[in-house]
């Protein structure tokens, strides 16, 4: 059977790491209903797009509904693809994503290709080490899952709590405007691992978000676009082809 050919067209945009929460930190709803009234286009979801949105655990359903049904009518109108990340996943067992394709994090990157060439698109958890691969696997077990929905009463607020004191110590720093002193050392590892892990043509393109770096990085042939922080930044990428190159350019909400 053929491989399906998946293509990035004109105009697409580019989210990541929003880390949106009803409760706490509402940074898509206005986003989303401004989308509803644009022309139909792609529209790529790159992880983490929820701060706690997983299948199977009902709370996090109820306290995100009104974004979720935002996002459901905005498949009827928009071509969506949607990349599990570490906050987010089990999203095909989440009924208002029938129209949207999910892509799990065992099957990233994913190989999406424009004019000639090629883009791979993931999250940006992968090709880490083995101890990160073993928790998302852990993570994902349905015992697991049961579990967390049994007890969610309790170990939901938890959850939440933590995570939104990552957010407020990562904000912190992004509001410095301060990448880590050896970022573009951390880039040319990650093109040096997606390059070990698959056989990627030169002058390829490897987009991620995870890493909150907002950076573009040129290195042995290939091109490094790493997403920028949504949730603290408002910004997104919308894509532009020039010279049979692709741009992504950064626009803010």
């Amino acid at each position: 059977m053929a491989q399906e050919e998946l293509r990035i067209q004109q105009g697409a945009i580019f989210i990541a790491d929003s880390h949106h929460h009803s409760l706490y930190q509402n940074t898509l709803d206005s986003v989303f209903q401004n989308l509803l009234q644009s022309p139909r286009r792609q529209i790529f979801l790159m992880g983490d797009i929820f701060d706690f949105l997983v299948g199977g655990v009902q709370k996090a359903l109820e306290d995100n509904q009104t974004t979720l049904q935002l996002l459901e009518q905005l498949s009827k109108i928009h071509e969506i693809y949607y990349f599990e990340g570490n906050h987010d996943f089990l999203l095909s067992k989440i009924p208002y994503f029938k129209n949207i394709r999910c892509f799990p994090l065992e099957v990233q990157p994913i190989c999406f290709k424009f004019s000639e060439k090629q883009a791979y698109l993931a999250h940006g958890d992968i090709f880490l080490n083995w101890h990160y691969a073993l928790y998302v696997k852990i993570m994902r077990q349905p015992f697991l899952i049961k579990f967390l929905n049994f007890l969610s009463f309790f170990l939901y607020q938890k959850i939440l709590s933590y995570s939104q004191k990552k957010i407020r110590f990562k904000k912190q720093n992004q509001d410095s405007n301060q990448l880590p002193l050896n970022s573009e050392e951390l880039v040319i590892s990650r093109i040096n691992k997606y390059q070990k892990n698959l056989n990627i043509p030169a002058e390829s393109y490897i987009i991620e978000g995870h890493f909150h770096w907002g950076k573009s990085v040129k290195f042995n042939q290939m091109n490094y676009i790493g997403l920028p922080f949504f949730a603290c930044k408002k910004k997104y990428f919308v894509v532009e082809y020039a010279n049979y190159c692709l741009s992504l350019i950064e626009k803010e909400f």
